[in-house]
């Protein structure tokens, strides 16, 4: 069963958020809820033990509390933070992993583009004009915020020999995030032919449960397989 989501903290992370946005450069990749969701999540089902301000620092930069801080906004973002922090951990207890392995319980933040959608984007500076005009998919944010996690961590996520039994687990679980986010193409139509039955329909929403299952399953496999210093969490 799915996690519940405090809708009232979402809208209030998106909010702070905002605030971030506006600050930043114009030059400046933006963050939205989506890739902080995504990085969040793949934090908690890594190796080691990580705080959740450990991605803010780096998505944003280390001074990112700086211009929360102005607007004596930073208590209620890291109050947000952790409530969402929490949320994802409590659907990724290895407990109820375990004691459900066919159920979903992992709930993304994914933001669907209506239009209504992209205006406040645009209005709040998480997205650009141009980068509206070429929006991604669903999931396409999320999936490259955990993606990105795992790259920023890679000292500890690739531990295992590729040709192990761990490291082709490890491999496959990651690619069947990371293919969430695989454009339209060549590569995505090879890794569907080889990772699903050629009667099996694959469209993106597919693709994200998959994803989702993934993750899961990360969690789950780093509490067997820890790294040699690595903190079961």
């Amino acid at each position: 069963m799915s996690q519940d989501i405090d809708h009232d903290n979402t809208e209030r992370l998106a909010a702070l958020l905002s605030l971030l946005a506006a600050a930043s450069e114009d030059d400046e990749a933006p963050v939205p809820i989506d890739m902080l969701d995504g990085y969040l999540t793949a934090l908690i089902c890594g190796p080691q033990v990580v705080s959740p301000l450990a991605a803010m620092d780096a998505l944003f930069g280390e001074d990112w509390a700086a211009v929360l801080d102005e607007q004596e906004q930073t208590e209620a973002f890291v109050e947000a933070l952790h409530v969402r922090w929490n949320e994802i951990a409590e659907s990724l207890d290895p407990e109820v992993l375990l004691a459900e392995p066919e159920a979903m319980h992992l709930t993304p933040l994914i933001t669907e583009f209506d239009e209504a959608t992209k205006a406040d984007l645009l209005a709040q500076r998480v997205l650009s004009s141009a980068q509206l005009a070429q929006l991604p998919s669903p999931g396409v944010i999320w999936a490259e915020g955990f993606m990105l996690a795992v790259q920023d961590h890679e000292d500890s996520w690739y531990i295992h020999d590729d040709e192990s039994q761990a490291g082709q687990m490890l491999d496959a679980m990651l690619l069947a995030i990371a293919a969430v986010a695989m454009p339209e193409g060549e590569q995505r139509a090879s890794y569907i032919a080889e990772a699903y039955d050629e009667d099996v329909d694959v469209d993106q929403n597919v693709l994200i449960d998959d994803a989702l299952f993934s993750a899961q399953d990360l969690r789950l496999f780093w509490l067997q397989n820890p790294t040699p210093e690595g903190e079961l969490h």
